[in-house]
């Protein structure tokens, strides 16, 4: 599985943009627990299907895009929600709202701009398994069902 297929879209004038020229991506399932273990009990005991789960989202790149990082810097600076998916390039995308909670940039003289930001999801996010797997075929993502989706240079 190849790192370049791990995608982050972000939804721009209600069309999901991959955000462009990312370098590295991560992604984190949380589950927070329920502890029902009472004082008698020898081993700890954990309640089923409860608790808090979470996505974090930390990605790293350099800016190619205006739109995109006005959005992205915009989102960040009011707290606004992002719509967002990652395809994971394993047959599953994680979608829902995220907000910003680290956006930091640099840049040094004569050389590329650089951004990370970290997002956290905000409301329910869903789980979608596709029926397709993303294979690298040159400068295309070649889905199973035999379409294509362009990529675009960074």
């Amino acid at each position: 599985m190849k790192g370049a297929l791990f995608l982050l879209e972000v939804e721009i004038d209600s069309v999901f943009t991959v955000l462009a020229a990312m370098r590295t991506t991560t992604m984190a399932v949380n589950n927070e627990t329920v502890d029902v273990t009472s004082k008698g009990d020898l081993q700890r005991e954990l309640l089923e299907n409860c608790g808090i789960q979470s996505v974090s989202i930390k990605a790293q790149g350099c800016i190619s895009s205006a739109d995109s990082y006005k959005k992205i810097s915009y989102a960040a600076n009011t707290g606004t929600l992002l719509n967002c998916k990652i395809n994971s390039n394993n047959s599953e995308i994680f979608a829902g709202a995220f907000i910003i909670s680290g956006f930091e940039t640099s840049g040094e003289y004569n050389k590329e701009g650089l951004y990370s930001i970290t997002l956290e999801s905000a409301d329910t996010f869903n789980r979608v398994d596709n029926d397709f797997i993303l294979l690298e075929d040159g400068g295309f993502l070649l889905l199973e069902d035999g379409s294509r989706l362009v990529l675009e240079a960074a």
